[in-house]
């Protein structure tokens, strides 16, 4: 039996309900730790998986593992951005963007798009671990979901990292079982 997935709202069209839900997966645990672990367990996960399978949606109308990778990646550009503006400027606005239309994206072959994300989370998070303390409290405007501090920021990217472990494991279950 496959792993039981995690529900989320959809970020489009319940934005501050996703929100809350990226949130309240990360709420035990410190953003920064999940964070450093989910290439290498992504990698654990996806270790032996044929071009086919990593390519193969797990269930019909499901991503495929290389486009769920390739969405991760571009979380960790978007997150990355929005971090930095964080903890450069006061109170910024930024955009909200459809994942959905960024997912179909061009993207290099699986082993160089998880190197290429690999390399820019180690990235982002020496940036983010660099951030003292007190700049957790600093505060930006997210176009759809209101107003967020960096701690938020970063509990929403773990939440983030949990929720499509959770996927990943269940899809490559459910590759090879096919």
């Amino acid at each position: 039996m496959p792993t039981e997935p995690i529900r989320m709202p959809d970020a489009s069209t319940e934005p501050a309900t996703y929100k809350q839900a990226l949130l309240k997966l990360a709420e035990n645990d410190d953003p920064l730790e999940t964070m450093s672990h989910t290439v290498a367990a992504w990698r654990q996960l996806t270790q032996g998986l044929t071009p086919v399978q990593l390519n193969q949606p797990p269930e019909p109308g499901e991503w495929p593992i290389a486009q769920i990778t390739g969405h991760l990646f571009d979380v960790d550009l978007v997150f990355g951005f929005r971090g930095r503006l964080m903890l450069t400027a006061d109170n910024p606005t930024y955009p909200g963007y459809d994942e959905k239309l960024w997912a179909p994206m061009p993207r290099p072959p699986f082993d160089e798009l998880l190197d290429a994300w690999g390399g820019l989370r180690a990235a982002n998070l020496l940036v983010f671990k660099a951030a003292p303390k007190k700049a957790w409290s600093r505060t930006a405007n997210h176009s759809e979901q209101g107003p967020e501090t960096f701690d938020e920021l970063l509990r929403k990217m773990a939440g983030h990292d949990i929720a499509h472990l959770n996927q990943v494991q269940r899809a490559a279950e459910l590759v090879v079982a096919h």
